[in-house]
């Protein structure tokens, strides 16, 4: 895609996510390019997270904290996507969709390239208009529920977003339970907590 063509895709996303779904799944992309692009999203939004830490919180970190940081923040944001993208296929498919885990994976790589645009312009907004940060940022918190029920309803074929919201409902509560379960099983012991406690 060229940049003209990738910027009409972000426009198209905001105001008419649903086509924006219909064109993205359309693309038929393998599943080796989009574990690609989930890595390259990935990095980048881990990149733009430890440069918004160097530049506002962290001024007198060190190289090994930095890169610490950016390890630490690719495996939960990386695990965080490949968790969710599974829970929208399974939970989708349960309700009756129909969507692939390719198609699945399509739509929510895409949303997360956004979600590294969103971080972009905080950055800026941070060094330029600090105030309008809190604003950018449930103002996109709001646009990627938005965008994420109608990328869910198309890549199910519900034909309903209301259906694709009780998917992320669904979703998310799964996920939190399984992430408490995993917490009482493995916590106690990585955080030097005797299991008897």
């Amino acid at each position: 895609m060229s940049s003209a063509t990738l910027m009409n895709m972000v426009a198209l996303t905001v105001s008419n996510p649903s086509e924006a779904a219909r064109q993205l799944l359309a693309l038929k992309l393998s599943r080796e390019a989009l574990w690609i692009a989930l890595a390259l999203a990935v990095v980048l939004n881990a990149i733009l997270h430890v440069l918004s830490n160097t530049l506002f919180s962290f001024p007198d970190s060190d190289l090994q904290e930095l890169t610490d940081s950016l390890v630490v923040y690719v495996a939960i944001v990386g695990g965080g996507l490949v968790i969710s993208i599974a829970a929208f296929y399974q939970v989708g498919r349960r309700m009756g969709g129909t969507g692939s885990f390719n198609d699945i994976m399509t739509v929510m790589v895409w949303l997360q390239f956004l979600r590294v645009l969103a971080q972009a312009l905080t950055v800026v907004l941070l060094m330029v208009a600090p105030v309008l940060v809190a604003i950018l940022a449930f103002g996109a918190f709001l646009l990627g529920l938005y965008i994420t029920v109608h990328f869910l309803d198309q890549a199910h074929r519900f034909g309903s977003p209301l259906k694709a919201l009780g998917v992320l409902v669904l979703s998310a509560l799964a996920i939190a339970v399984i992430i408490s379960v995993l917490l009482t099983l493995f916590g106690g012991p990585m955080l030097g907590i005797p299991a008897n406690v």
